[in-house]
């Protein structure tokens, strides 16, 4: 029962050690986006529209928040 108390919104963090590498962010944002586009293809637009969505705070996150600057240190700075 101790778990119910976790916060929700830690499933939505992005920053993480493995998405520090630009071309990792960038072919993510692309699979978003790309999937989205099979989606529209097949006539689905909820999902299609949930994928642009996810793919759009990816961009969020990554590019344009506050925390973007945490992809772009380099691993001895966090240390000091």
């Amino acid at each position: 029962m101790a778990d119910d108390k976790r916060d929700w919104r830690k499933n939505f963090d992005l920053k993480h050690p493995m998405l520090k590498p630009l071309w990792l962010r960038l072919l993510l944002i692309a699979v978003c986006f790309g999937w989205a586009a099979v989606e529209l293809t097949i006539g689905s637009r909820f999902w299609a529209g949930a994928v642009i969505a996810a793919g759009l705070y990816m961009v969020w996150v990554f590019f344009l928040s506050s925390d973007r600057h945490y992809f772009t240190r380099i691993d001895d700075e966090e240390e000091k």
